[in-house]
């Protein structure tokens, strides 16, 4: 039986230069990088973030697209392809016929380019039966960020109206932004046992960073690197779950839903495809 092989792009973008600059991102994307290596037992991982050097290595959006896309291309059946992004979300209104058609969800690469959902979309449709292609993004208005993947959890009110604001930071933006012009055209989904998306937070919503004695660390991540090292053949479901409970119980953030995106079959399957080692 031919090998599985398990591929990464991680990045992680604090917008030092700008304003409104983040924290915890970068270090974020490292830990995650530890994660996947030690414990799921990832072959191949490339990180880019925008502190970088050199050049290649910067979270650009057309570094991040080369290397997506070229992770895609060289996927076989059965691989386990993954990308991870800590950083601004936005969401960005689109019209048709001078009317609101939707509101199309992006990630904001750290040269302040949007790559929308549907730029998500047209990789997973480029997958080769069996291979998986996971996204775990912390980040405002994540929800929904493979355009058109089946909801398998969606809002569920907390059962709490208050938050812990103090030291919080969101991670949704709404500065000006340079749209990508590439035109894709993915107006229909058909389910597909391909894309998984793990999100942040509902589409209308915002992932929080939180500072607990000078150290940054996104919610949800730190959520996805506790319960994934204690239990790495934990399910999506469930994970979404568990993370759930961790950022409203422990950390008691409610305002904050994490989603899962994908196929019924891939709902119950490992994240990422477990570990390798009989832990």
């Amino acid at each position: 039986m031919a090998k599985v092989t398990k591929r990464a792009v991680l990045v992680g973008c604090n917008y030092a230069n700008h304003p409104s600059k983040l924290l915890g991102c970068i270090h974020d994307a490292m830990e995650m990088r530890n994660l996947i290596v030690n414990n799921l037992g990832f072959d191949e991982v490339t990180v880019l973030t925008d502190e970088a050097e050199p050049p290649s290595a910067a979270a650009t959006a057309a570094n991040i697209k080369r290397e997506l896309s070229a992770m895609v291309s060289r996927a076989k059946a059965g691989d386990v392809l993954f990308f991870y992004f800590s950083g601004y979300g936005t969401s960005i209104p689109a019209y048709k016929d001078g009317r609101l058609y939707r509101e199309e969800k992006a990630i904001v690469s750290g040269d302040l380019y949007s790559i929308k959902g549907i730029y998500f979309r047209s990789l997973v449709n480029r997958l080769p039966e069996g291979a998986t292609f996971t996204i775990v993004s912390d980040s405002g208005h994540s929800g929904g960020l493979i355009d058109g993947e089946k909801v398998q959890m969606g809002h569920e009110p907390s059962g709490e109206e208050s938050t812990k604001l103090v030291a919080l930071i969101s991670k949704s933006i709404d500065f000006h932004l340079i749209h990508d012009t590439e035109h894709i055209v993915s107006d229909s989904h058909p389910e597909d046992d391909g894309g998984i998306l793990l999100s942040g937070c509902e589409p209308k919503e915002t992932s929080y960073v939180l500072l607990d004695a000078g150290i940054a660390f996104g919610a949800f991540t730190k959520a996805v690197l506790l319960k994934v090292s204690a239990h790495p053949w934990i399910s999506n479901k469930d994970l979404v779950k568990e993370a759930r409970k961790f950022i409203w119980q422990k950390l008691q953030i409610y305002q904050q839903h994490p989603c899962l995106y994908c196929s019924d079959v891939n709902a119950d399957a490992p994240f990422l495809g477990g570990s390798p080692k009989n832990q």
